[in-house]
């Protein structure tokens, strides 16, 4: 670890070494335009073996995550543990690793959007670079549940789909960015081994980014819990849809009206910073099996449907995940948690999200110091028109239909939840706003637009408005939601982010470049 009593200074400081950061770095390293400095909040991951196995979900302690908690309602106080990795690698170093490439319908509906130059065209060629990094596996049906419910969806008229090769109705079973049971992560796929980064690349873990330092409207480094790290050509935010928001707002950059009241100095009024939070949330039919059977190999969730609830949706609409669960068939839904799956599971769930929510939520300050956790508002089932709650309830309905299969009938005795008594459209709507559940894929709180677009935070290069050499990107710059999980369409942005940063370090006259000739005749 360097000496942060010196001036540490590198040519790109990158803060957040999670799905996007630890691409960016990587990628700026290989291409050699300058020194980069990678910070970490959390510790690094790799060797850990509950890091590295994602069957060992539930050994991971609670000291590697964040700790947020977050409202689903404006009426409802911040009670949902809205989890988030503080490790290198980020969240895709504790999730259940799903890998789903998004349709060309959700790039094209960004570039509608404002965000020219990101339509399905010009991103191909970031998917297939991605893809040549990560490791991406789908496994068999072998466990006896997952063989019934595809043989269910079958009946119930789905087409057998593989999911890594087209995003459209069916039901399969789920690919995941997984060897085996090795995670493959941003860190493991660009990162590791560490003890072999480019000479260019320093990674700096445990420490904690407390604000950006601004000099005459231009980023110039960061303030760290160890000391300052100076940037000569850019800051890049990648610390996620909470984070991301949060330092643009401690280091003046937000509406300023919530700044003034913060007592921060504003630097630049852009009233879009935290605001436009979009996120995957679903509600569950609950079954009793007959008897219980073995945990599935790897994660809690082996298969998915997708659904078309609107006949002129571009793409699904709805995205139901199968998830077994341990517990009580007498108790009210049993007890859901990953971190118990790997035990045997006598319930099966059914969870149905919109693919693309309408409801939006927001990030706000409580106080100027990064430190503390901001207040997340998810607003779920707040849309208007109702639609979340539409789309959630027809994926619902479809479910319930599954115990009068006859492969489902086979392994199923019963609906637990919502449970028969409840089949009025009123009684349903009333289940669903009382047994929501995240997803944890939040996005879009520093969303990416055109320059005449006052709600965007960052322009199609991902560069922070009004403020000159800082960049975001990771899920906060979406401009909407995108059908499927995340972890693809992030790792996707940072390539494409990479890209743009080389070419501008490329150009002639430009800073980087400059600071390039400079460094070469010193």
């Amino acid at each position: 670890m360097p000496n942060f009593n010196d001036d540490l200074t590198f040519d790109y400081v990158i803060v957040g070494g999670g799905s996007a950061g630890a691409v960016i770095a990587r990628r700026l390293a290989d291409a050699g335009i300058g020194t980069i400095a990678l910070i970490e909040a959390g510790p690094l991951d790799e060797g850990v073996p509950c890091l590295m196995d994602v069957s060992r979900l539930s050994e991971q302690p609670t000291s590697l995550d964040w700790g947020f908690l977050a409202s689903t309602t404006d009426a409802k106080p911040a009670r949902l543990n809205y989890s988030r990795a503080k490790v290198l690698g980020g969240c895709g170093t504790h999730n259940d690793c799903a890998w789903l490439i998004p349709p060309e319908s959700d790039f094209a509906e960004w570039e509608r959007l404002g965000a020219k130059g990101w339509g399905p065209q010009e991103i191909r060629s970031h998917i297939n670079r991605l893809l040549s990094q990560v490791g991406v596996e789908t496994r068999p049906d072998t466990n006896p549940v997952s063989a019934a419910l595809l043989r269910a969806g079958q009946e119930l008229g789905l087409r057998r789909t593989e999911f890594r090769q087209e995003i459209s109705p069916g039901i399969g079973m789920l690919p995941l960015n997984a060897i085996g049971k090795h995670r493959q992560s941003s860190s493991v796929s660009y990162l590791h081994p560490l003890s072999k980064l480019p000479e260019m690349l320093e990674v700096f873990s445990e420490t904690f980014v407390t604000r950006v330092i601004i000099q005459d409207g231009r980023a110039i480094g960061v303030e760290t819990s160890l000391g300052p790290v100076h940037a000569r050509n850019e800051v890049i935010i990648t610390a996620g849809s909470i984070q991301s928001p949060q330092l643009l707002m401690v280091s003046g950059i937000g509406e300023a009206q919530h700044l003034g009241a913060m007592g921060i100095p504003v630097v630049a009024d852009v009233p879009g910073v935290g605001r436009n939070l979009a996120d995957h949330y679903s509600s569950a039919v609950v079954f009793e099996l007959k008897e219980s059977v073995p945990a599935w190999d790897v994660t809690p969730y082996e298969s998915i449907m997708l659904l078309k609830v609107d006949a002129d949706a571009p793409a699904p609409d709805c995205l139901c995940q199968f998830g077994l669960r341990p517990g009580n068939p007498s108790g009210r839904h049993g007890e859901k948690s990953t971190s118990s799956f790997n035990s045997e599971g006598r319930l099966i769930d059914i969870a149905s999200n919109a693919t693309r929510p309408r409801s939006r939520g927001d990030i706000r300050l409580v106080t100027s110091d990064m430190r503390d956790k901001p207040r997340i508002r998810l607003n779920y089932l707040s849309d208007p028109e109702d639609y979340d709650l539409r789309i959630i309830g027809e994926g619902m309905r479809f479910a319930r239909r599954f115990i009068e299969t006859h492969s489902f009938g086979e392994i199923a005795v019963r609906e637990v939840a919502p449970g028969p008594s409840v089949v009025k459209d009123d009684d349903i709507t009333d289940y669903i706003r009382s047994n929501l559940e995240t997803v944890y894929h939040a996005a879009g709180t520093c969303r990416m637009g055109s320059d005449d677009d006052p709600t965007a935070v960052v322009d199609t290069a991902l560069r922070v408005r009004n403020i000159a050499s800082l960049r975001v990107c990771d899920a906060s710059i979406f401009p909407s939601m995108v059908t499927v999980n995340i972890n693809c369409a992030v790792m996707t942005v940072a390539e494409k982010a990479a890209a743009t940063i080389i070419a501008a370090a490329k150009t002639p006259g430009s800073r980087a470049a400059n600071e390039a000739l400079l460094a070469i005749g010193s």
